[in-house]
Protein backbone atom coordinates (compact mmCIF):
# COMPACT_ATOMS: atom_id res chain seq x y z
CA UNK A 1 0.00 0.00 0.00
CA UNK A 2 1.43 3.09 -0.84
CA UNK A 3 1.81 5.75 1.57
CA UNK A 4 -2.23 8.03 1.29
CA UNK A 5 -0.54 11.78 0.18
CA UNK A 6 -2.92 13.53 2.44
CA UNK A 7 -0.65 11.94 5.16
CA UNK A 8 2.41 12.94 4.19
CA UNK A 9 3.34 16.62 4.80
CA UNK A 10 2.54 15.73 8.20
CA UNK A 11 4.69 12.77 7.84
CA UNK A 12 7.55 14.74 7.04
CA UNK A 13 6.98 17.62 9.58
CA UNK A 14 7.19 14.93 12.27
CA UNK A 15 10.25 13.36 10.75
CA UNK A 16 12.24 16.96 10.34
CA UNK A 17 11.40 17.41 14.47
CA UNK A 18 12.43 13.82 15.33
CA UNK A 19 15.29 14.84 17.68
CA UNK A 20 13.16 17.39 19.30
CA UNK A 21 9.75 15.96 19.72
CA UNK A 22 7.22 17.12 22.44
CA UNK A 23 6.26 14.59 25.57
CA UNK A 24 3.57 14.05 24.18
CA UNK A 25 1.60 14.18 20.78
CA UNK A 26 -2.10 14.13 19.76
CA UNK A 27 -2.34 13.30 16.35
CA UNK A 28 -5.93 13.99 14.86
CA UNK A 29 -7.68 13.11 11.97
CA UNK A 30 -11.64 12.12 11.12
CA UNK A 31 -12.17 8.45 11.88
CA UNK A 32 -10.12 6.57 9.85
CA UNK A 33 -8.49 9.46 7.95
CA UNK A 34 -4.64 8.18 9.07
CA UNK A 35 -4.03 9.29 12.54
CA UNK A 36 -2.85 5.67 13.58
CA UNK A 37 -1.07 5.46 10.25
CA UNK A 38 0.57 8.29 11.77
CA UNK A 39 1.47 6.82 14.96
CA UNK A 40 2.54 3.41 13.23
CA UNK A 41 5.35 5.30 10.89
CA UNK A 42 6.55 7.54 14.32
CA UNK A 43 6.93 4.43 16.38
CA UNK A 44 8.80 2.54 13.55
CA UNK A 45 10.86 5.47 12.99
CA UNK A 46 11.96 5.81 16.42
CA UNK A 47 12.29 2.26 17.65
CA UNK A 48 15.12 2.49 14.23
CA UNK A 49 12.57 0.01 12.72
CA UNK A 50 11.50 -0.87 9.19
CA UNK A 51 9.08 1.05 7.91
CA UNK A 52 6.29 -1.44 6.64
CA UNK A 53 5.72 -3.03 9.49
CA UNK A 54 2.47 -2.82 12.36
CA UNK A 55 4.02 -1.45 15.48
CA UNK A 56 1.04 -3.25 17.24
CA UNK A 57 2.42 -6.37 16.55
CA UNK A 58 6.06 -6.07 16.35
CA UNK A 59 7.90 -7.25 20.13
CA UNK A 60 10.14 -4.66 21.03
CA UNK A 61 11.03 -3.73 24.55
CA UNK A 62 10.81 -0.28 24.47
CA UNK A 63 7.24 -0.27 22.58
CA UNK A 64 3.50 -0.65 23.81
CA UNK A 65 0.53 -0.33 21.66
CA UNK A 66 -2.18 0.77 23.72
CA UNK A 67 -5.87 0.02 22.01
CA UNK A 68 -9.36 -0.11 23.04
CA UNK A 69 -10.82 -3.57 24.28
CA UNK A 70 -14.49 -4.00 24.42
CA UNK A 71 -14.70 -0.36 22.88
CA UNK A 72 -13.03 1.31 25.82
CA UNK A 73 -9.76 1.97 27.30
CA UNK A 74 -9.53 1.51 31.33
CA UNK A 75 -7.48 2.43 33.89
CA UNK A 76 -5.13 -0.87 34.16
CA UNK A 77 -4.39 -0.39 30.83
CA UNK A 78 -3.08 2.73 30.88
CA UNK A 79 -1.44 2.25 34.40
CA UNK A 80 0.71 -0.45 32.67
CA UNK A 81 1.20 1.58 30.06
CA UNK A 82 2.83 4.39 32.54
CA UNK A 83 4.36 1.44 34.28
CA UNK A 84 6.16 0.75 31.51
CA UNK A 85 7.04 4.09 30.53
CA UNK A 86 8.81 4.57 33.78
CA UNK A 87 11.30 2.19 33.53
CA UNK A 88 14.57 2.39 31.32
CA UNK A 89 15.08 2.45 27.76
CA UNK A 90 16.41 -1.06 27.05
CA UNK A 91 17.46 -0.66 22.76
CA UNK A 92 16.59 2.98 21.33
CA UNK A 93 17.35 4.78 23.84
CA UNK A 94 13.70 6.32 24.29
CA UNK A 95 10.74 4.41 24.77
CA UNK A 96 7.34 5.06 23.15
CA UNK A 97 3.95 4.29 24.14
CA UNK A 98 1.05 4.84 21.56
CA UNK A 99 -3.05 4.94 22.87
CA UNK A 100 -4.75 4.41 19.94
CA UNK A 101 -8.28 5.44 19.98
CA UNK A 102 -7.05 7.85 23.26
CA UNK A 103 -11.18 9.47 23.16
CA UNK A 104 -12.09 6.04 24.40
CA UNK A 105 -10.31 6.08 27.61
CA UNK A 106 -12.93 6.02 30.52
CA UNK A 107 -12.53 8.86 32.72
CA UNK A 108 -10.20 6.97 35.58
CA UNK A 109 -7.90 6.12 32.87
CA UNK A 110 -7.87 9.84 31.20
CA UNK A 111 -6.96 10.87 35.12
CA UNK A 112 -3.99 8.45 35.05
CA UNK A 113 -2.39 9.75 31.90
CA UNK A 114 -2.82 12.90 32.97
CA UNK A 115 -0.91 12.55 36.57
CA UNK A 116 1.89 11.13 33.46
CA UNK A 117 1.40 13.92 31.53
CA UNK A 118 2.04 16.30 34.17
CA UNK A 119 4.99 14.76 35.44
CA UNK A 120 6.09 13.16 32.60
CA UNK A 121 9.45 10.13 32.71
CA UNK A 122 12.59 11.16 31.27
CA UNK A 123 13.47 9.63 27.83
CA UNK A 124 9.55 8.28 27.33
CA UNK A 125 7.60 9.39 24.46
CA UNK A 126 4.00 9.07 23.67
CA UNK A 127 1.62 9.12 21.14
CA UNK A 128 -2.35 9.83 21.47
CA UNK A 129 -4.33 8.94 18.27
CA UNK A 130 -7.60 9.85 18.02
CA UNK A 131 -11.06 10.47 15.37
CA UNK A 132 -13.06 12.47 17.99
CA UNK A 133 -10.87 15.35 19.87
CA UNK A 134 -13.46 16.92 21.30
CA UNK A 135 -13.86 13.91 23.71
CA UNK A 136 -10.81 14.03 25.18
CA UNK A 137 -10.20 16.08 28.53
CA UNK A 138 -9.30 19.62 27.73
CA UNK A 139 -6.47 19.39 30.92
CA UNK A 140 -4.82 16.13 28.15
CA UNK A 141 -5.96 18.04 24.84
CA UNK A 142 -3.48 21.06 26.43
CA UNK A 143 -0.53 19.01 27.47
CA UNK A 144 -0.19 17.46 24.21
CA UNK A 145 1.15 19.46 20.95
CA UNK A 146 -1.45 18.63 19.04
CA UNK A 147 -1.22 17.30 15.36
CA UNK A 148 -3.63 17.50 12.60
CA UNK A 149 -4.44 15.44 9.53
CA UNK A 150 -6.22 17.60 6.77
CA UNK A 151 -8.47 15.22 4.73
CA UNK A 152 -7.72 14.77 0.84
CA UNK A 153 -10.54 16.70 -1.69
CA UNK A 154 -13.04 14.12 -3.17
CA UNK A 155 -10.91 14.28 -6.56
CA UNK A 156 -7.99 13.18 -4.85
CA UNK A 157 -9.58 10.52 -2.61
CA UNK A 158 -10.85 8.68 -5.44
CA UNK A 159 -7.99 8.69 -7.44
CA UNK A 160 -5.76 7.10 -4.62
CA UNK A 161 -8.86 4.52 -3.68
CA UNK A 162 -8.56 3.58 -7.52
CA UNK A 163 -4.63 3.49 -7.25
CA UNK A 164 -5.04 0.78 -4.46
CA UNK A 165 -6.55 -1.40 -6.65
CA UNK A 166 -10.87 -0.32 -5.70
CA UNK A 167 -12.71 -0.28 -8.91
CA UNK A 168 -14.16 3.25 -9.59
CA UNK A 169 -17.86 2.76 -9.22
CA UNK A 170 -16.88 0.76 -6.00
CA UNK A 171 -14.81 4.21 -4.56
CA UNK A 172 -17.77 6.55 -5.66
CA UNK A 173 -20.61 4.35 -3.62
CA UNK A 174 -18.86 3.05 -0.82
CA UNK A 175 -17.07 6.68 0.24
CA UNK A 176 -20.73 7.40 0.61
CA UNK A 177 -21.72 4.46 2.61
CA UNK A 178 -18.27 5.40 5.00
CA UNK A 179 -18.62 9.45 5.37
CA UNK A 180 -15.84 9.59 2.81
CA UNK A 181 -12.83 7.70 5.29
CA UNK A 182 -10.54 6.23 3.17
CA UNK A 183 -9.20 3.54 5.25
CA UNK A 184 -12.77 2.30 6.12
CA UNK A 185 -13.61 2.28 2.14
CA UNK A 186 -10.39 0.31 1.50
CA UNK A 187 -10.58 -2.23 3.98
CA UNK A 188 -14.54 -2.71 3.03
CA UNK A 189 -13.08 -3.03 -0.78
CA UNK A 190 -10.24 -5.38 0.49
CA UNK A 191 -12.94 -7.67 2.12
CA UNK A 192 -14.79 -7.49 -1.02
CA UNK A 193 -17.66 -5.80 1.16
CA UNK A 194 -20.24 -5.02 -2.33
CA UNK A 195 -21.96 -1.49 -2.02
CA UNK A 196 -25.04 -1.35 -0.48
CA UNK A 197 -26.69 0.58 -2.85
CA UNK A 198 -27.46 -1.58 -5.70
CA UNK A 199 -29.17 -3.84 -2.96
CA UNK A 200 -31.32 -1.06 -1.95
CA UNK A 201 -32.52 0.77 -4.81
CA UNK A 202 -33.65 -3.06 -6.24
CA UNK A 203 -35.51 -3.21 -2.71
CA UNK A 204 -36.81 -0.36 -3.12
CA UNK A 205 -38.75 -1.61 -5.80
CA UNK A 206 -41.80 -3.52 -4.21
CA UNK A 207 -42.81 -4.90 -0.50
CA UNK A 208 -41.44 -8.54 -1.70
CA UNK A 209 -38.38 -7.05 -3.00
CA UNK A 210 -37.70 -5.17 0.29
CA UNK A 211 -38.51 -8.23 2.47
CA UNK A 212 -35.89 -10.45 -0.17
CA UNK A 213 -33.85 -7.53 1.33
CA UNK A 214 -34.13 -8.22 4.67
CA UNK A 215 -34.24 -12.39 4.52
CA UNK A 216 -30.76 -12.26 3.06
CA UNK A 217 -29.25 -9.37 5.45
CA UNK A 218 -30.37 -11.31 8.57
CA UNK A 219 -27.16 -12.16 9.40
CA UNK A 220 -25.64 -9.10 9.11
CA UNK A 221 -24.09 -6.99 11.41
CA UNK A 222 -26.93 -4.11 11.49
CA UNK A 223 -25.19 -1.10 13.41
CA UNK A 224 -22.53 -1.54 10.63
CA UNK A 225 -25.58 -1.69 7.86
CA UNK A 226 -27.99 0.69 9.31
CA UNK A 227 -25.09 3.12 9.67
CA UNK A 228 -24.18 2.66 6.18
CA UNK A 229 -27.52 3.47 5.11
CA UNK A 230 -28.07 6.48 6.86
CA UNK A 231 -25.11 8.25 5.53
CA UNK A 232 -26.58 7.27 1.75
CA UNK A 233 -30.05 8.83 3.04
CA UNK A 234 -28.25 11.80 4.51
CA UNK A 235 -26.61 12.06 1.11
CA UNK A 236 -29.98 11.97 -0.17
CA UNK A 237 -31.58 14.25 1.81
CA UNK A 238 -29.30 16.91 0.48
CA UNK A 239 -30.75 16.49 -3.00
CA UNK A 240 -34.44 16.72 -2.66
CA UNK A 241 -35.49 19.01 -5.47
CA UNK A 242 -37.53 22.01 -4.24
CA UNK A 243 -41.22 22.14 -3.96
CA UNK A 244 -41.59 18.93 -2.36
CA UNK A 245 -44.65 19.09 -0.20
CA UNK A 246 -43.58 19.21 3.90
CA UNK A 247 -45.14 16.70 4.86
CA UNK A 248 -42.99 14.08 2.16
CA UNK A 249 -39.60 15.63 3.08
CA UNK A 250 -40.56 15.52 7.51
CA UNK A 251 -41.82 11.79 6.65
CA UNK A 252 -37.50 11.48 5.08
CA UNK A 253 -35.97 13.06 8.45
CA UNK A 254 -38.19 10.90 10.45
CA UNK A 255 -36.49 7.91 8.35
CA UNK A 256 -33.33 9.58 8.57
CA UNK A 257 -33.56 9.32 12.66
CA UNK A 258 -35.06 6.28 12.83
CA UNK A 259 -32.44 4.85 10.93
CA UNK A 260 -30.17 6.55 14.00
CA UNK A 261 -31.96 5.26 15.92
CA UNK A 262 -32.21 1.49 15.36
CA UNK A 263 -28.12 1.84 14.92
CA UNK A 264 -28.01 2.83 18.53
CA UNK A 265 -29.80 -0.06 19.68
CA UNK A 266 -28.37 -2.45 17.78
CA UNK A 267 -24.61 -1.00 19.47
CA UNK A 268 -25.98 -1.06 23.22
CA UNK A 269 -29.03 -3.83 22.97
CA UNK A 270 -27.65 -7.34 21.84
CA UNK A 271 -30.81 -8.59 22.47
CA UNK A 272 -32.83 -6.06 19.91
CA UNK A 273 -34.82 -8.54 17.16
CA UNK A 274 -31.96 -7.87 14.12
CA UNK A 275 -34.61 -8.97 11.22
CA UNK A 276 -37.75 -7.63 12.42
CA UNK A 277 -36.07 -4.13 12.63
CA UNK A 278 -34.27 -4.32 9.11
CA UNK A 279 -37.36 -5.69 7.57
CA UNK A 280 -39.55 -2.87 9.19
CA UNK A 281 -36.71 -0.38 8.00
CA UNK A 282 -37.31 -2.00 4.72
CA UNK A 283 -41.04 -1.49 4.20
CA UNK A 284 -40.80 1.91 4.87
CA UNK A 285 -37.89 2.73 2.17
CA UNK A 286 -40.06 0.94 -0.04
CA UNK A 287 -42.61 3.82 0.04
CA UNK A 288 -40.05 6.56 0.48
CA UNK A 289 -38.70 5.65 -2.74
CA UNK A 290 -40.78 7.94 -4.67
CA UNK A 291 -39.02 10.36 -2.88
CA UNK A 292 -34.89 9.68 -2.58
CA UNK A 293 -35.35 7.81 -6.23
CA UNK A 294 -34.96 11.56 -8.26
CA UNK A 295 -31.49 12.27 -6.42
CA UNK A 296 -29.81 9.29 -8.21
CA UNK A 297 -26.85 6.89 -7.61
CA UNK A 298 -25.10 8.22 -4.31
CA UNK A 299 -21.57 8.50 -4.97
CA UNK A 300 -18.54 10.77 -3.98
Amino acid sequence: MSEAPWLLPVLEQLRARRARLPHALLIESRQDWGADRVANALALELMGLAAGKVASEVAHPDLRWLAPEGGVIKIDAVRRAIDFLLQTPQLAGRKIAVIQDADKMNLNAANALLKTLEEPPAESFLALTTGNAGRLLATIRSRCQRVAIRPAPNDALLAWLVAEGVAEDAAGYLAVEYGGAPFAVLAAAQSEQPPLWPELAAAARAPAAARAFAQSRRDADLGDLVGRWLRIVCWLLRRIPQGIPRESTAAALRFADDLATTRRMALLNTALSRPMQLQRLALLWVQLWPLFAPAGPPRL
